[in-house]
């Protein structure tokens, strides 16, 4: 991928009038990044006790020597990454952090 990427669900999207290839910012209590809009119809909408639930995708393991901006043959560090956004803590049982599962707000950057 050229630039970092924010996959998000075509229903939330047309909610919040965000557009395919556009700029979208995420935030959460740690921290906001922005990346490129990635509207699909992969990941639908989930319907929790009758409320609508969605889910964003943002890569994990992206932009640390790559990205638009990175400097030809060295490693540039860029912000925008997922890390900026996870919370500090871990499951105590098995001693894992939690960086899969975690709220945020999404709006048009």
């Amino acid at each position: 991928m050229p630039d970092f990427f924010v996959e998000l669900p075509k229903e939330l999207a047309d909610e919040k009038g965000i557009t395919n290839g556009g700029k979208v910012k995420v935030r959460s209590k740690r921290g906001e990044v922005v990346g490129v809009a990635m509207v699909t119809r992969r990941m639908r909408p989930l319907k929790v006790m009758g409320e609508t639930i969605y889910q964003i995708g943002i890569p994990v393991h992206w932009h640390f020597a790559a990205g638009k901006g990175a400097e030809k043959g060295g490693i540039k560090h860029l912000q925008d990454m997922a890390n900026v956004l996870t919370p500090y803590v871990g499951d105590a049982n098995v001693r894992t952090p939690e960086f899969k599962g975690f709220l945020v707000d999404v709006e048009k950057a």
